[in-house]
């Protein structure tokens, strides 16, 4: 799973390891090697990303604020599963508040920003050896543009959540599905 470990040199701070972590535990996540409702042990992390257990601790809350895991009282850290029904309520308030963000934030995109998306899309579009990373991080790109553009912290949050919901459940439910939802 991980070739290398995540020692820090001595000038770094358990931050940084923190964040470190929780970049890896999130690519693993996005890359299927944790799946939906799979445990997540602070002890079997930390041996794996060969650090102490705080900073895997810390990443675990940073990974829980995102929510792409969560945690029940007295029990552990778990990959967030997300139910149809969730994926569901959450793609129709992506369609309101999605649709409302770009009434917003159309104004204030910058027509080069706009360009360089559209040619990377386009460009996907064409590629048939484009990865399926780069077709989520495209999408990814072009949602967040238009949610940091939409000048609402609220609702650009918002929106970041929900993609993360149904992203996961995408995850999860669709292991043949290739272009992420635009």
């Amino acid at each position: 799973m991980l070739d290398t470990p995540l020692k820090d040199p001595p000038d770094r701070d358990r931050g940084s390891r923190a964040h470190r972590a929780a970049d890896t535990i999130r690519e693993m996540i996005l890359a299927r090697r944790l799946e939906g409702g799979d445990i997540l042990s602070e002890e079997k992390l930390a041996q794996l990303l060969q650090i102490s257990r705080t900073p895997v601790r810390e990443a675990l809350f940073l990974l829980q604020s995102e929510g792409l895991i969560q945690k029940q009282v007295s029990q552990p850290f778990r990959v967030r599963l997300v139910s149809n029904k969730e994926y569901f309520q959450s793609m129709r308030l992506r369609e309101l508040l999605e649709g409302e963000a770009v009434g917003m934030a159309i104004d204030r995109l910058e027509p080069a920003e706009l360009d360089a998306r559209e040619a990377e899309m386009e460009s996907l579009r064409h590629d048939p050896a484009a990865s399926a990373e780069a077709h989520w991080s495209a999408d990814e790109a072009l949602h967040g543009m238009i949610a940091d553009a939409c000048d609402n912290d609220v609702m650009g949050r918002m929106i970041r959540t929900l993609r993360v919901t149904t992203r996961l459940y995408e995850l999860s439910g669709l292991p043949s599905r290739f272009r992420p939802d635009t």
